[in-house]
């Protein structure tokens, strides 16, 4: 692609040949060992920063972070000023972030929207994560056709090898349900229409210290869940996505 442009072009991310090559991604993880971000250095020739980030999960945040750090370096910031930026920095709503939750769990909200690639990265980052008891409530991916029911029982064979209780709601969401069955003890399985219906089961199940993953197409709702076990729902508003009267009045 550079061979195609005129235009300075700077190259980022894990691989041995980036300009701007990201190295030692990892979680990072308070004193209590919960999760509360990613850390990772941004290499360049000879140099080298750490970067650690709070509030949010996954690879993608830290590509995000070489993608703003080839634009600051090309306008001239030092790396040891774009790694200090950038741990200030905090993720989206609704997008792979950590809240707070009831019982001193953990929420990775990840609500904003869902489709087969986005719910495996999703399912991935809390497979990583060490030393929890794990919980996945997981909506519909909408707009699929006739690749439906597949993709919901790909996410199903997944989740099973990975979660200790899994909550599945919506109509598709069931052959997550079904496929997860095979994998993981049916007990541990619970199904539901609506985020209304599952959110008061996801309050019963959840144990002290649980790192319960939330995420489903933006028509299911999820964030309803995530609203009802968060340890701060006064901050509603600025931390869950869809908090419009707009939305709120649907």
């Amino acid at each position: 692609m550079a061979h195609s442009t005129r235009a300075k072009v700077v190259s980022y991310g894990f691989t041995e040949n980036s300009q701007l090559k990201l190295s030692s991604y990892d979680y990072a993880y308070d004193e209590d060992g919960k999760p509360i971000g990613v850390s990772f250095k941004i290499n360049q020739g000879i140099s080298s920063v750490p970067v650690r980030m709070a509030g949010s999960l996954g690879k993608s945040m830290a590509l995000s972070c070489g993608a703003a750090a080839a634009v600051g370096r090309i306008l001239g910031l030092n790396l040891v000023s774009i790694s200090e930026a950038l741990s200030r920095f905090h993720g989206q709503p609704g997008r792979l972030r950590i809240l707070p939750g009831i019982k001193g769990s953990i929420i990775i909200d990840d609500t904003y929207n869902a489709s087969p690639a986005a719910m495996h990265l999703a399912l991935e980052v809390l497979k990583d994560i060490k030393g929890a008891r794990k919980l996945a409530v997981l909506g519909d991916m909408l707009e699929l056709g006739e690749y439906s029911i597949k993709a919901h029982q790909d996410v199903g064979n997944m989740a099973g090898n990975i979660t200790d209780a899994l909550v599945c709601v919506g109509a598709r969401a069931k052959f997550i349900a079904d496929s997860a069955s095979n994998q993981m003890l049916k007990e541990n399985i619970y199904t539901f229409e609506t985020s209304d219906a599952a959110k008061l089961k996801v309050q019963e199940i959840i144990r002290e210290g649980d790192v319960v993953l939330i995420k489903g197409s933006q028509g299911i709702r999820m964030e309803k869940v995530v609203e009802e076990i968060m340890a701060e729902p006064e901050k509603k508003m600025e931390l869950l996505v869809r908090q419009s009267r707009k939305w709120l009045a649907k």
